[in-house]
C-alpha cells in the first residue's frame, strides 16, 4: 500500500513538472500555450473542462502585511460559435469600465490591451487585460497589481516584463 501511494505521488509530481517545464504553460490540452516567468508561482489552476485557467501570484515585497497581492491570470473558454467572441469581449470591457474608480490609461499603450486603474476595496490597482481568439478558444489574460508607495522601480520593471511576456506569448501566430 505504501509503495502504491509513493508511485501515485511520483506520477502527480512528474505530471506537474511536465505541465510547467521552464515556465511554459498550456491549457485546453496544449492548444493554448504561453510563457510566464518561472519565479511566479501558480496559486490556482483548472486545466480540465470549460473554462480553464491558471493564476499566478507575483510577490512584491511592498505588499507584505497589506492584504494586497499582484495576480496574473490566463483563462480560456471554448466557444460553440466563434462569432460570439466580440460580444464576450464587449462584456469584459463593460465590466472593467464599471469598476469603482475606473480610469483608462492611454499613454504609450498597445491598442489591443485595455490598461486602466480601478479601486479594489480602498486600494488603487493597475490592470492590463486582453482577449484573443485562437481557433474556437477565447483567451483572456489579466495582470492586476496594487499601486503601493513602497514598490520599487526594479520590481515594477520586472513585473511589466513578465506581464508583457505572457501577453505576447499568448498571441495566436
Amino acid at each position: 500500500m505504501v509503495r502504491k501511494l509513493a508511485c501515485m505521488a511520483a506520477l502527480v509530481l512528474s505530471a506537474g513538472a511536465a505541465f510547467a517545464e521552464g515556465g511554459v504553460y498550456s491549457l485546453d490540452q496544449g492548444f493554448v500555450k504561453f510563457n510566464a516567468p518561472p519565479e511566479w508561482p501558480v496559486i490556482m489552476q483548472k486545466t480540465e473542462g470549460n473554462p480553464q485557467f491558471i493564476a499566478f501570484q507575483v510577490k512584491d515585497p511592498a505588499d507584505t502585511g497589506t492584504g494586497e497581492a499582484t495576480r496574473v491570470t490566463v483563462e480560456t473558454k471554448l466557444l460553440d460559435d466563434s462569432s460570439n467572441f466580440q460580444s464576450m469581449v464587449n462584456i469584459g470591457l463593460d465590466k472593467a469600465k464599471q469598476s469603482p474608480g475606473y480610469e483608462q490609461r492611454t499613454d504609450g499603450v498597445d491598442p489591443s490591451v485595455l490598461r486602466y486603474f480601478a479601486l479594489n476595496g480602498k486600494t488603487r490597482y493597475e490592470y492590463r487585460e486582453t482577449w484573443y481568439l485562437n481557433g474556437h478558444v477565447m483567451v483572456h489574460a489579466r495582470c492586476a497589481r496594487p499601486m503601493l508607495a513602497a514598490t520599487t522601480a526594479q520590481w515594477t520593471s520586472d513585473y511589466e516584463k513578465g506581464c508583457a511576456q505572457i501577453l505576447q506569448s499568448l498571441k495566436p501566430h
